[in-house]
């Protein structure tokens, strides 16, 4: 060894690198898709690609993202009170992932967290679906009584997709959390988009396609799982396209996006009763959509029991004098019948950042998003620039995701209550 080489070996071996500096490849699940084909990556393709970042992962996505923009940005905040806590469920469950084994393992974790103080409560390891040497981030759905979820992992191959669903029912007092892997029986050729639990904890529904071959899904609609009996009832339409952005409007309605092809924007929201054994996805109303921001990125949409009102966000870009963008979010509170906006919940932004697509505007344009509603639906979880919960038009930061330095993995925001 030269001693060149052996000064580059000190070295590099003083920097200690992130783990998540050189990641796993993965080939990231579509989020979009029509009804009449199916985009699947070649792996090839992808192994030539060499990245040397940090990843990111969000609630339900995976880790190939770029990582969050370093903006700063500014909006009204405000610190948990006794007076907050009382309108807000008693706990929040985090579902999060992190380097183990330096850096040779991805372990994926479920922590409950105490709402009025952000306390640790009682946590536990999850298994990790692995695929082509990787894992997607997981996401997590929670019924109305803050104390039963259901985590949800997914993976793909170049051949099949695999869906692990994990039931967890948190003690009384929120000290212990039982795991259990729920049998829900998904098919190898089945994409699963988003998956949401019933208000009630006792069904599971999932936006879905199946019959998936090489370049095509046969099928596409929303599949409403009952936990206790594993019983599927599927709700479809030949018309073509898919749904998308599957939430519940109380126990017998389910809100959804329909999108009719990837080179058209969404047509909008619609509602389903999913009463019966099953049905015509379509037979519902529309309702009010959230707007396409600037990427033609849909921000998520949770709708209260019957349409009434739907919460959601919008965020806008603003050129200024000096060539960079002002990105401003709002989370939003519109009329289900009508789409007009009833009321501001809160406004963020991110000042003087660097504009186009691979800029960071282009980055935060789909970092605004609401997670999960309360028992008051002016009280969201969100993640929009930052993680937490809107009481009084402020964002209440909620702890419980790791650092990356300490996860090796950046932008986590798998919560709900």
């Amino acid at each position: 060894m030269t001693e060149l080489e052996d000064r580059l070996k000190r070295e590099l071996r003083e920097l200690r690198p992130l783990p998540s500096s050189i990641r796993p490849l993965r080939v990231p699940q579509p989020r979009r898709f029509a009804r009449t084909w199916r985009w699947l990556a070649p792996l090839a393709a992808a192994a030539a690609v060499v990245a040397v970042v940090t990843a990111v992962a969000t609630a339900g996505g995976d880790f190939t993202r770029g990582a969050s923009a370093p903006a700063r940005p500014t909006g009204l905040t405000a610190p948990m009170t006794a007076r907050m806590a009382t309108r807000l469920p008693r706990y929040y469950v985090v579902a999060f992932q992190r380097y183990i084994n330096d850096g040779r393992t991805i372990a994926t974790y479920a922590a409950v967290h105490k709402t009025s103080t952000g306390a640790l409560l009682a946590s536990v390891r999850v298994p990790t679906l692995m695929t082509q040497g990787g894992a997607n981030g997981p996401s997590i759905t929670g019924a109305a009584g803050d104390r039963t979820f259901v985590l949800v992992e997914s993976g793909q191959t170049s051949v099949d997709d695999v869906v692990w669903c994990f039931l967890l029912r948190v003690a009384a007092n929120g000290r212990s959390v039982k795991l259990s892997k729920l049998p829900v029986s998904i098919p190898s050729s089945m994409a699963i988009d988003d998956a949401a639990l019933s208000p009630d904890g006792t069904r599971l529904a999932m936006a879905a396609q199946w019959s998936c071959g090489a370049r095509r899904c046969d099928d596409a609609g929303i599949r409403v799982v009952d936990l206790a009996t594993g019983n599927v009832a599927s709700w479809t339409t030949q018309v073509n396209g898919a749904p998308f952005k599957v939430s519940w409007a109380g126990n017998d309605e389910l809100a959804f996006e329909w999108q009719t092809s990837l080179k058209d924007p969404p047509t909008g929201y619609r509602l389903i009763s999913v009463t019966g054994a099953g049905g015509d996805l379509l037979a519902g109303p529309a309702i009010a959509s959230p707007t396409a921001e600037p990427t033609d990125y849909v921000p998520a949409a949770l709708s209260t029991p019957g349409g009434k009102d739907v919460i959601t966000s919008e965020v806008r870009n603003v050129t200024t004098p000096t060539g960079r963008v002002d990105v401003v979010a709002h989370v939003i509170e519109l009329a289900g019948s009508t789409g007009r906006t009833v009321r501001v919940l809160y406004t963020t932004s991110a000042d003087q950042v660097t504009g186009g697509g691979n800029g960071e505007a282009g980055s935060l344009d789909q970092e605004c998003n609401v997670l999960s509603l309360g028992p008051e639906v002016t009280d969201p979880l969100v993640q929009c620039f930052s993680v937490g919960v809107l009481v009084d038009g402020k964002l209440v930061t909620l702890p419980g995701f790791p650092s990356p330095a300490s996860s090796g993995i950046s932008g986590q925001d798998a919560i709900a209550w």
